[in-house]
C-alpha cells in the first residue's frame, strides 16, 4: 500500500485472534514490521519479544506445550525464519500447536540479490500440519475472503484433533510502516468457528477388542509422552485397579505418576539380566498410546516379538515403535480407556459376575504359557519395587556424581511444581530415578518429540510463564544450557523460572553408553566427550539469576531451600561433577540391574 498501511496483514491477524490466539512471540526485524505493528496495537493479546529466532520459537513452544492452544510465532524475511525450524519440528513430532508467521519479500524478488529473500513458501514441510502463502494485496474483493479463510483453517488445524505448527508465509511489499495513527478496520467477518469432537469407534469394532483384551493373560499398556488429563488417569487408575493381568509402564513425562495403580520408575524393571524374568515380565498384548518413551529396556523387551500391539490415538496413522502394531484405534486415550473399563466390566459381570471375575483374572496371570509366577502387575511392581531399593542402597554408598544429585534435588522438589527435562542423560536419571510421593510435580514435559538437546532453556522458559503460579524448574546439561543461553536473553525472565544445571563439563552420556568406550581416548574425548571448562556463574550474572553452586551432597541439600524459595526470584544451581565418578556410577547401576530377579 502506498501509505504503508497493510489491510490483509491486519486482516490475518484480526481473525487469529478472533479464533483464540492470545499469545504471541515476535522476533525482531523490518520486512515483518507489519505483522509486527498490527501485534503490538492490540490490548485484547500478550505479545513478548524475543531477539533470538530459535530461542523464540522454543518459548513459544513451550507456552503452547503448558496452554494446549496455539501461540503465534513472528519474524522477519530469510535465515530469520529458518532458525524457527528446529523448534517447528519438534512441535510437529511432539503435538504442540504453533502458528507460525514469516514475513517474506515478494515474490518477484526471490533469487534475485535481494536482501533476506530465500524460498520460504513450505520451508518447513513436511514437518508441519499444513502450509499456506498469503497472498499480495491486489485490491480484488476476493482476497480480504482468500486472507481470512486462510487464517481460519490455520488456527484450526493447529489446535485440532492432532495439533501440531502451521506455517502461514507473508509477502510484503514496501512501504512497510503504517502512518502515525493509523488503526486497523475492523474483521470484516468472523472466523469460522468449528465445533469441539474428537473421533469414536463404531459400536461394531468393540465385540473383537473385548475378546483380545479378555483373552490376553498378560497386557501391558506403554505410556508414551502425553499431557496431564484427569479422565485418562481417572479410567486407567480404575482398570488397573481391577484387572491385576493388566501392568502399567509409564515413561516420566507421561504425566501418570499421580496414578494410586501406577509408578514412576517401571524401567528399572526391564535392566534385568535373567531371561525368566524379562519372559514373566513381557506380554501377550501391548496398548500403546502417547508420545516417545525414554526407555531402551522397553524397546529391547518388545522387538523381535509376535504381540500384538493395538495404538491408540485420534488420527488413522500411527508409529510402529516396536515392531508389533496390529490395530490402530483412533481415539483420544481418555475416552477408549474409560469405554475399555465400562465395556470389560459389564460385559463380564453379565457373563460371571462380578466376584468371580476378579477371581478370574487372577488364574489368568498365572496360567501363561511362561509360567509366570505372580499376578503380571505383581510381578511388575515386586521387580520395580526391589529396584528401587537397590537403587538407593547403590547410591548412599557411591561417590556424589549426576545420578545422586539428580535423586536428590527429585527429593527435594517443591509439591505442585512444573518439571522440564532435558535431554541425554538428564531425563534418563529423572526416569530411573522416580518421583517422590511427597514431592509429586503438577506435571513433568520435556522436548522429547526429536529428542535434541537444543532449545531446552527457551522451553522451559515458556513453560514458566505460561504457569505464572508454580515454579518450574529445568534439569539439564552443561551442553544444553550453554548451546541455549540465549533463551534467557530477553525482557521476560519468569520469577518463578529455577534451573539445575548438571556440568560435567562435557558430552558426559559419551562416556557413559555403549560404544563409545569402544574408541582409542585420542578419538573419543576431542570428538565425542567434547570438554568445555564454562561455568555458569558469569551466565547467571548477565542474566540476573540468583546463583548457587554445589559439588558435593551437602552443598546440594545446604543451597535448596534457597534455590526453591518461591519469593526469591529466577535461580540457577549448578552441580559440577566428574565424569569419570559419573562413569563408574553408572556402571555399578546396570551391574545393579542385571542382578536383579522376579521371585
Amino acid at each position: 500500500m502506498a501509505d504503508g498501511a497493510h489491510p490483509l496483514v491486519e486482516q490475518l491477524i484480526a481473525v487469529c485472534v478472533a479464533a483464540g490466539v492470545r499469545e504471541f512471540v515476535i522476533a525482531p526485524g523490518s520486512r515483518s514490521a507489519p505483522l509486527t505493528v498490527a501485534l503490538s496495537r492490540r490490548n485484547d493479546i500478550t505479545c513478548r519479544v524475543v531477539y533470538d529466532e530459535r530461542a523464540a520459537g522454543y518459548i513459544a513452544l513451550g507456552l503452547a506445550q503448558q496452554t494446549r492452544r496455539a501461540v503465534g510465532l513472528v519474524c522477519t524475511s530469510g535465515t530469520a525464519a529458518v532458525n524457527f525450524g528446529p523448534a517447528v519440528v519438534e512441535a510437529y513430532y511432539q503435538g504442540v500447536p504453533l502458528l507460525v508467521l514469516t514475513a517474506d519479500r515478494p515474490p518477484e524478488w526471490i533469487d534475485q540479490q535481494d536482501n533476506q529473500a530465500i524460498h520460504q513458501h513450505a520451508l518447513y514441510a513436511p514437518h508441519v500440519r499444513a502450509s499456506f502463502s498469503l497472498p499480495l494485496d491486489d485490491g480484488h474483493p476476493d482476497t480480504p475472503w482468500f486472507v481470512q479463510r486462510i487464517a481460519s483453517q490455520a488456527v484450526t488445524l493447529a489446535q485440532g484433533w492432532e495439533p501440531g505448527p502451521v506455517h502461514i508465509n507473508v509477502p510484503l511489499r514496501e512501504p512497510l510502516y503504517p502512518p502515525p495513527g493509523h488503526r486497523a478496520a475492523p474483521l470484516a467477518a468472523p472466523p469460522l468457528q468449528v465445533m469441539a469432537a474428537a473421533p469414536a469407534l463404531y459400536e461394531d469394532a468393540w465385540p473383537p477388542l473385548l475378546a483380545q483384551w479378555q483373552a490376553a493373560p498378560r497386557k501391558l499398556i506403554v505410556a508414551g509422552q502425553h499431557p496431564p488429563d484427569s479422565a485418562l488417569a481417572a479410567a486407567l487408575n480404575a482398570l488397573l485397579a481391577a484387572d491385576p493381568s493388566a501392568a502399567l509402564f509409564a515413561d516420566i513425562v507421561a504425566n501418570l505418576h499421580v496414578l494410586e495403580q501406577g509408578s514412576s520408575q517401571r524401567d528399572l524393571a526391564l535392566g534385568s539380566s535373567d531371561p525368566a524374568t524379562l519372559d514373566a515380565l513381557r506380554p501377550n498384548l501391548i496398548v500403546n498410546f502417547g508420545g516417545q518413551v525414554t526407555s531402551k529396556y522397553l524397546k529391547k523387551l518388545l522387538r523381535g516379538h509376535t504381540i500384538p500391539l493395538w495404538h491408540v490415538r485420534p488420527s488413522l496413522i500411527a508409529p510402529d515403535t516396536y515392531q508389533a502394531l496390529r490395530t490402530v484405534i483412533p481415539s483420544p486415550p481418555a475416552a477408549f480407556f474409560t469405554q475399555l473399563l465400562e465395556r470389560n466390566w459389564i460385559g463380564e459381570r453379565r457373563e460371571n459376575g462380578s466376584t468371580q471375575r476378579r477371581k478370574g483374572a487372577k488364574a489368568q496371570g498365572r496360567a501363561t504359557g511362561n509360567s509366570a509366577p505372580l499376578d503380571y502387575a505383581i510381578a511388575w511392581k515386586q521387580m520395580e519395587t526391589q529396584g528401587a531399593e537397590k537403587l538407593a542402597e547403590l547410591l548412599a554408598t557411591e561417590p556424589f556424581g549426576e545420578f545422586a544429585a539428580v535423586a536428590q534435588v527429585l527429593g527435594a522438589l517443591p509439591a505442585g511444581a512444573h518439571l522440564q527435562l532435558g535431554n541425554s542423560m538428564a531425563i534418563r536419571y529423572a526416569n530411573f530415578s522416580g518421583l517422590h510421593p511427597a514431592h509429586q510435580p503438577g506435571r513433568v514435559d520435556s522436548n522429547r518429540g526429536t529428542s535434541g538437546i537444543d532449545g531446552t532453556v527457551s522451553t522451559a522458559v515458556g513453560a514458566a510463564l505460561a504457569n505464572p503460579q508454580a515454579l518450574a524448574m529445568l534439569l539439564v546439561g552443561d551442553l544444553g544450557f550453554f548451546y541455549d543461553r540465549n533463551g534467557l536473553w530477553h525482557a521476560h525472565l519468569p520469577p518463578n523460572l529455577r534451573i539445575v544445571l548438571l556440568n560435567n563439563h562435557g558430552g558426559g552420556i559419551f562416556d557413559i553408553i555403549e560404544g563409545p568406550d569402544r574408541l582409542e581416548d585420542a578419538v573419543r574425548r576431542p570428538f565425542f566427550l567434547t570438554p568445555q571448562p564454562l561455568t555458569a556463574a558469569r551466565t547467571a550474572a548477565d542474566f540476573g539469576l540468583r546463583y548457587w553452586q554445589a559439588d558435593t551432597a551437602a552443598a546440594l541439600a545446604a543451597a535448596l531451600p534457597g534455590f526453591f524459595d518461591v519469593n526469591g526470584g529466577p535461580a540457577l544451581l549448578e552441580v559440577e561433577t566428574d565424569m569419570a565418578i559419573n562413569r563408574r556410577v553408572f556402571q555399578a547401576f546396570r551391574a545393579m540391574l542385571g542382578g536383579l530377579r522376579l521371585a
